[in-house]
């Protein structure tokens, strides 16, 4: 069976009910769906298989910190693009799916985008043996050292993108948007939130923010893009890049704002309390100003994930 939509259910909601042990081989990973694997009954093991191409120290210090004795996540010697996701009763494998998603929110949130095909029964010794050949040239992530570079451009791939958390035009923050999304005359929550994609960010920074694909089941709407957050305090959030705004003068359209998900009061809970702040009470620009900072700082670690930075 071919799979193209809801791919994270496979992972956290359908998984085989005799399962003892999980693998996943893994060309690219984010810190998210690995922290949710702590939820099941049974233990990991992750294989980052392109590591050695990218060593990314700010995401190596969230697998590290990830990383114990249910859930054991391995940097190989082989580099390895593979997506290869096998469940095992003892040393049987019983189900097995392979394709395109990496394990990562973006890989695996985003319908349409990626695939992932059920291995036939037959296969899946074979599927087994190739992820064990992998698996034999790895080394637990936590022996392994990652150098932190003094150099921006060595840490990320794109240039770091300074988001204004307030209303330019009037230079408070917003009413019924950004921080104060929770206060708008709409279907919210006390706390919602958002950070602002300006056109101006897409100017300058134009592989930060992917093109927006057509909904397959909507003449006129967009795919909403599911990301991963790895905050400067190392806090991990799920988000997703949302709303839509055309590129002047294209039929390109890209996200208006960045929202947590699937939860969008999450965000604003999150920089309240980094303001010291009540919950439910509106964000002012003086709240910012005496905290030290108007401005989130945003970056890219990998493909799907994404750094932000609010410290002082």
């Amino acid at each position: 069976m071919l799979h193209y939509k809801n791919l994270n259910k496979l992972f956290f909601e359908s998984v085989p009910q005799q399962a003892t042990d999980f693998i996943a081989l893994s060309g690219f990973l984010g810190p998210d769906p690995i922290k949710k694997l702590g939820e099941l009954p049974f233990k990991s093991t992750i294989i980052y298989g392109l590591q050695k191409e990218n060593q990314k120290f700010l995401l190596h210090q969230q697998l590290v910190g990830l990383h114990n004795e249910n859930r054991k996540i391995f940097y190989p010697e082989i580099a390895c693009h593979s997506k290869c996701y096998l469940w095992l009763n003892g040393n049987t494998p019983i189900k097995g799916l392979i394709g395109s998603a990496n394990f990562s929110s973006n890989g695996l949130f985003n319908d349409y985008r990626e695939t992932l095909l059920e291995v036939d029964e037959n296969q899946l010794y074979v599927m087994k043996g190739y992820i064990e050949i992998i698996l034999n040239s790895a080394r637990e992530c936590n022996t392994v050292e990652v150098k932190e570079s003094k150099k921006v451009e060595e840490i990320y791939d794109k240039a770091i993108c300074e988001m204004i958390l307030y209303d330019p035009r009037t230079g408070q923050t917003h009413n019924g948007h950004g921080l104060n999304w929770g206060f708008a005359n709409a279907n919210v929550r006390p706390n919602d939130a958002n950070i602002p994609i300006r056109m101006e960010h897409i100017r300058k920074y134009p592989k930060l923010f992917p093109v927006l694909q057509p909904d397959p089941e909507s003449r006129k709407g967009t795919l909403k893009e599911v990301i991963e957050f790895v905050w400067d305090d190392g806090v991990i959030m799920q988000g997703r890049l949302e709303g839509s705004q055309p590129l002047p003068n294209s039929d390109i359209k890209l996200p208006k704002q960045i929202a947590s998900f699937p939860h969008k009061d999450e965000l604003g809970i999150y920089i309240r309390e980094r303001l010291n702040i009540p919950l439910r009470q509106r964000v002012l620009r003086e709240d910012l100003v005496k905290y030290g900072r108007d401005t989130i700082s945003v970056s890219i670690i990998e493909e799907g994930v994404y750094y932000l930075d609010f410290s002082v």
